[in-house]
């Protein structure tokens, strides 16, 4: 997280506001027509995780053989639907400076063909998690992030255009991660040997179960990335260039939650196809709250402070900038809960059910911040709305992990996380914002704020924030990793 966010530093300098809003935009346009590929992502991580469960011979390897088949697929439709629809669309709706537009298509293709390469390997970067070999995974994943930071660098110290530099790096960087996963798992893993023919079942389950996640992920994807093109049709790239800003932040919280769910998913999905629900709720509730004091305490000193943090990460940040990315923070926030209730109701198998009821909160996001900004409202009001759909999508998603999982207790969670997480969130704001209020200088201000929040999150959180079973739970932890030897293997 924090290399992606400095190689944000390095790419915004060497690209200049406008370019670095022509960036956003065009990759955007690349990640509208990929939505299939984290939907495929998760069906996969889901069906593998299900099939270690079972403990089926063959199951795993039937499972990686109809996966590679549907990304191959996959690719090939995506390339189709770039070098067509994408391409028009670049070149004839978006907001481009003429003098722009030949270097925005060259880095277009860069960035269709670094997707291509980024969703062949998931098949095998899925087999690596849904193994829980997670120090192999984080170890490619740091190096992917160093790769690119060293890319960030060179365009610094290259004098020809910047974009089309970043976009080949890029491509150059996803290649050998493609490459690296693929011989990972193929080295370490015997079920990852491509055969055929293909168990056409066990390939329409998975087809079955990705349509409807395609859903959610257009509904997801529609969010973020059509509303960043209503920004640049209705206010230009410079507008556009501060939400590429906000969309960083927003990326890097991703980044920080998706690694919790990463660990997490497997061993909540094959709980659930065991029928453990007992461990399959403790890891529920961990997972909630391990996700929320820990995006609490990165993000709310960040939002009190957010113009000197721009100001020390980008240089000199707009007003704009500064609004949008207090605002993407909250939403980043709300929609980091969701993480846990969607991997219990994957694992149940009712995604259809789930998507129609929770996506349908999302899907209005498009057309009511189109319908604003036609009755002439701010760039604002995107996130406004943004925010207003993450609640309801939430109390949505409540509502369906309570209909098909009934280890889920409603007013257990209230009691036990929401209440007592939002008890601890006023604290903290209250205190972070007489600090805010107290202390004139900007940089010693930022300390004050970072540590007041550090201490107060932690220590609010054991207090206030987990049960007393669950208090004497993590003291158990703790004494076994500092005993070592045999009290830690069993804990």
């Amino acid at each position: 997280m924090a290399i992606n966010l400095y190689s944000v530093r390095l790419v915004l300098k060497a690209f200049g506001t406008i370019d670095y809003g022509v960036y956003d935009v065009v990759t955007g346009v690349v990640l509208l027509l990929s939505s299939a590929s984290s939907v495929m992502a998760t069906a996969t991580q889901r069906f593998y995780a299900t099939a270690l469960g079972e403990g089926i011979t063959g199951r795993f390897a039937a499972v990686f053989s109809a996966t590679v088949a549907l990304y191959a697929l996959l690719s090939i439709v995506i390339i189709v639907l770039g070098e067509t629809l994408g391409l028009w669309f670049v070149n004839h709706v978006l907001v481009i400076p003429p003098h722009r537009l030949a270097a925005a298509n060259t880095l277009y293709q860069f960035s269709l063909v670094t997707f291509v390469f980024g969703i062949l390997h998931v098949p095998f970067s899925s087999a690596i998690i849904s193994h829980e070999d997670l120090g192999l995974f984080a170890a490619v994943s740091v190096g992917e992030s160093i790769a690119k930071l060293g890319v960030a660098e060179l365009l610094t110290r290259l004098s020809n255009d910047a974009m089309t530099n970043y976009g080949a790096g890029l491509l150059v960087v996803a290649v050998l991660v493609a490459t690296i996963f693929s011989l990972l798992a193929i080295s370490r893993y015997d079920e990852c040997r491509y055969s055929a023919p293909l168990n056409r079942a066990l390939l329409g389950k998975i087809l079955a179960f990705s349509g409807w996640l395609s859903f959610g992920s257009l509904a997801g994807v529609g969010l973020v990335q059509v509303l960043s093109i209503l920004v640049n049709l209705f206010f230009g790239p410079a507008v556009s260039a501060a939400r590429a800003i906000s969309l960083q932040l927003s990326n890097a919280i991703s980044i920080f939650t998706g690694s919790l769910v990463t660990a997490a998913r497997p061993a909540m999905i094959r709980a659930h196809s065991e029928g453990a629900f007992e461990y399959l709720n403790i890891l529920f509730s961990a997972s909630n709250k391990f996700i929320f004091y820990g995006l609490t305490l990165l993000c709310a000193p960040i939002i009190f402070e957010m113009d000197t943090v721009l100001g020390l990460w980008l240089g000199t940040p707009s007003n704009m900038a500064v609004l949008f990315s207090r605002l993407i923070l909250v939403y980043a926030v709300i929609m980091a809960l969701n993480n846990p209730i969607s991997v219990i109701v994957q694992a149940t198998g009712h995604v259809k059910e789930y998507h129609l009821v929770v996506e349908t909160f999302t899907l209005l996001c498009v057309p009511a911040t189109y319908l604003l900004y036609r009755l002439g409202f701010p760039a604002l009001m995107a996130y406004i709305v943004m925010i207003i759909a993450a609640v309801a999508a939430h109390a949505a998603r409540l509502w369906c992990i309570r209909r098909y999982y009934h280890g889920f207790d409603l007013s257990e969670y209230l009691r036990d996380f929401i209440l007592p997480a939002l008890t601890v969130l006023a604290i903290l704001a209250a205190v972070l914002y007489g600090v805010h209020r107290s202390v004139a200088n900007a940089l010693l201000r930022l300390v004050v704020q970072v540590g007041t929040s550090s201490v107060l999150t932690l220590g609010l959180g054991y207090v206030i924030g987990i049960t007393r079973a669950e208090r004497g739970l993590l003291k158990g932890v703790l004494r076994a990793r500092t005993g070592g030897g045999v009290s830690e293997r069993s804990s």
